[in-house]
């Protein structure tokens, strides 16, 4: 499944307790030899929730939280439990998601991501050019940073930004233009690197432009895989589609 370009392979672990290594993760990402995705999701039972969700990255790094991922697991336990009202346990959140509208092989999706909270500000020089970074946490950690446009070399950019000592333990660089009202955004995933999309680099960026003043508090955040709604009141709620894409059986090689 995908939300907005960011692909997940979602493995259903609810019944079982299949051991699944970082070196099958890793393989099953592969797009050239694998089944290919930007990570993998594992779901398995919660005592407190619908279901529990474990987020590996594409170089099968652990990670806290992810929206695309998290509007994805609602569709489909929407399928399995037959209610549109799902929680689901990440990390140290509990995400409460209702499927607003669906049909077979999609779904729009809104969630409670809870609080965001700006922890420090830093500043960085680049090719002559002062950057204010601000670091936020969302339940997984951000660095927001406001450009111009992305007609320079955003790689190298993210890439210095996340080998700042500040960040040894690592981190989702975001990359934001103000368009009018609304925000295009880019972000480069710790463990991942770029991808079509970020639902919690989109909530982190909308927070910061609003606490910023440069954007009220319902936001169309663009990123290349599509947009996402954000609304910032006392919690951060996002809304936008998530596809089904196939199912199969995928064999180890040993």
């Amino acid at each position: 499944m995908n939300g907005v370009g960011n692909d997940y392979i979602f493995i259903d672990n609810t019944q079982d307790k299949t051991l699944i290594s970082k070196k099958v993760i890793k393989s099953i990402c592969n797009r050239h030899f694998g089944v290919g995705g930007d990570g993998v999701v594992i779901l398995t039972k919660s005592k407190v929730c619908d279901v529990k969700m474990r987020i590996y990255n594409l170089d099968s790094s652990n990670a806290k939280l992810c929206g695309n991922a998290t509007r994805c697991v609602a569709f489909y336990m929407c399928k399995k439990l037959g209610k549109n009202n799902i929680s689901i346990q990440s990390g140290e959140k509990v995400l409460y998601c209702k499927v607003e509208s669906m049909d077979k092989d999609s779904a729009k999706v809104s969630v409670n991501m809870g609080k965001a909270k700006i922890t420090s500000r830093l500043a960085l020089n680049f090719k002559s050019q002062k950057y204010q970074l601000y670091v936020v946490d969302i339940g997984n950690l951000h660095c927001v940073t406001f450009v111009k446009d992305f007609n320079f070399d955003i790689e190298k950019f993210c890439k210095e930004i996340q080998s700042l000592p500040y960040f040894e333990k690592g981190v989702n660089v975001d990359l934001v233009k103000v368009k009018g009202e609304s925000l295009e955004i880019k972000v480069c995933e710790r463990g991942s690197g770029f991808t079509l999309a970020c639902g919690s680099g989109a909530c982190a960026s909308a927070y910061v432009a609003f606490c910023e003043g440069l954007v009220k508090n319902n936001v169309c955040v663009i990123q290349d895989g599509g947009k996402l709604d954000i609304n910032i009141d006392e919690n951060i709620t996002m809304l936008g589609e998530c596809q089904y894409v196939f199912d199969g059986v995928y064999y180890e090689v040993k």
